[in-house]
């Protein structure tokens, strides 16, 4: 997603579209004119979800969406085969609150996510190409639609172990997912490291901010902040936007988590713009950023990445245990990164062989005290001689 503002809406969420259930029945509702004002903008009956408009050249097209569930989440988004929309968010008094001119790094069409307000309204403007301050400074003209989804957060349960952890189900079962992610195979460009899936998160197109991301996956907040300050030099950075999978499982003490990752950036080297990918599990840290020494070139399409890794946690106390992995944008949101991820998997020692190993250490701990009292014997009796 690529925010031509400098305003953070800090309350941005999004979640994948396979996962959520819509609140409002789908109407769809035309544009009409005179609504290029904020004070002119065209109140919409609250069953509307979709809007077709005509986006003129040096026009802004203003909307209210009312009578929304107060913290239900939203996406907002333009589709347009003619024009290279530009989509506001407003508060109820006319303030600017975020811009999203392209969605991701191989899109022009706009994008926003966010909550719903405690007013239950969402004010939108649709613009044309680079009219940050929506005040019609654009050439475009052409058709578009605007599209808001409302939803609400999955409810996380807690399974026996690790499920689906190769994703070879093709899809996210067993996992709870917010952002953008998908499941891909080796058309892709990196080969899965087992099976034939593999799962993607991107920083790009339906994604979310740092603060909702450590909301999600259970984590202090300004968690993510500061390790993003830890990776790069530079002070007052932000964990601006991304995606995360989540898993809750029953793990036993001695048990060891791994999986393995590949971490992709189109970022350039610059200590500023230092995307990162990351795990929590008992607590959080780096799988890898965009001045990691290891990245090289890609052969996906984005221009660099590490490559296959394996992260591996050893678990201290059965217990009930989140394991959380995502990737972020850090102080800017312009270009995208990824994360790959496969082969989840918990090696366990099991009991049957753990107890033999014991009793066979016991053997042969006794078998060399008594080798060593025998030899004592020998020399004794030698000593009489």
């Amino acid at each position: 997603m690529k925010a031509l503002s400098a305003l953070a809406f800090s309350t941005a969420w999004s979640i994948s579209l396979s996962s959520i259930a819509t609140i409002q029945p789908v109407f769809a509702a035309l544009d009409n004119e005179p609504n290029n004002s904020f004070n002119t903008r065209q109140f919409l009956p609250s069953s509307t979800t979709t809007v077709n408009g005509q986006l003129e050249s040096g026009d802004v097209d203003f909307f209210g969406f009312s009578n929304l569930d107060t913290g239900s989440l939203f996406t907002a988004d333009i589709n347009s085969k003619t024009i290279d929309p530009l989509l506001g968010l407003l508060d109820d008094s006319g303030n600017i609150q975020a811009i999203n001119d392209n969605e991701s790094d191989n899109s022009v069409l706009s994008l926003l996510t966010g909550k719903v307000p405690a007013s239950g309204s969402l004010n939108f403007a649709v613009s044309g190409l680079r009219d940050i301050n929506l005040i019609g400074d654009h050439l475009e003209s052409g058709s578009y639609r605007l599209s808001l989804n409302t939803f609400n957060l999955p409810k996380l349960s807690t399974n026996p172990t690790i499920l689906n952890g190769g994703f070879e189900t093709g899809n996210f079962s067993g996992w709870t997912t917010l952002g953008e992610t998908s499941i891909e195979t080796k058309t892709f460009g990196s080969n899965p490291t087992e099976g034939n899936y593999q799962a993607f998160l991107s920083t790009g197109n339906k994604t979310f901010s740092g603060s909702i991301i450590e909301e999600f996956l259970g984590l202090e907040a300004g968690s993510l902040d500061n390790l993003g300050k830890s990776l790069e030099p530079l002070p007052d950075g932000q964990a601006t936007q991304g995606s995360a999978i989540q898993q809750i499982f029953t793990g036993k003490a001695g048990d060891v988590l791994t999986f393995d990752w590949n971490f992709l950036s189109n970022e350039e080297l610059f200590p500023s713009v230092n995307d990162f990918a990351f795990v929590s599990i008992g607590s959080l840290s780096k799988l890898a950023d965009v001045l990691s020494p290891t990245v090289i070139s890609s052969t996906t399409d984005f221009f660099k990445e590490t490559g296959f890794n394996t992260f591996s946690f050893k678990i201290p106390t059965t217990g009930i245990y989140s394991l959380g992995i995502g990737v972020t944008d850090w102080r800017d949101s312009g270009t995208d990164s990824g994360l790959l991820i496969d082969n989840v998997k918990i090696v366990s020692v099991p009991e049957s062989n753990y107890g033999l190993s014991i009793l066979g250490f016991g053997v042969l701990s006794l078998i060399l005290r008594l080798k060593s009292k025998q030899q004592n014997k020998v020399k004794s009796i030698s000593v009489r001689r």
